[in-house]
């Protein structure tokens, strides 16, 4: 179960109304799990600095379990980096990716037909 946590200074307002699904989209093709599995959560208007700035920017945590390591993580940024740096209209340098690797026990969820169409994530 991927869990996409965003946080940004971007006001509400300014992040387009589907940008939720956009991101499910996105990490779905990106990591390969389905779409229905994906929990995506945006903070906006969050107070925040980098590099001495408060210039728009986005902190996105990305945890899932048995996809990240240190091979295929360079691929991954390089594909969400092109687009959240789109979708939210910020410079590269604005923007910060953590990946964490999870185990699948570390997730407490129910998934049963028929919200959940692909069996081998149905939970134990």
């Amino acid at each position: 179960m991927p869990k996409i946590i965003i946080h940004t200074n971007i006001k509400n307002e300014d992040i387009p109304d589907d940008f939720e699904e956009k991101v499910a989209q996105k990490v779905s093709e990106v990591v390969g799990y389905p779409i229905e599995i994906i929990y995506v959560s945006v903070t906006p208007g969050d107070r925040m600095i980098h590099n001495g700035s408060r210039d728009p920017m986005a902190f996105v945590d990305i945890d899932t379990a048995l996809k990240f390591n240190e091979e295929v993580n360079p691929g991954y940024t390089v594909k969400f980096q092109e687009f959240f740096t789109k979708a939210l209209n910020i410079p590269l340098s604005r923007l910060v990716l953590h990946y964490h690797d999870a185990k699948v026990s570390d997730y407490g969820v129910y998934r049963r037909a028929p919200e959940y169409k692909h069996e081998q994530y149905f939970s134990q």
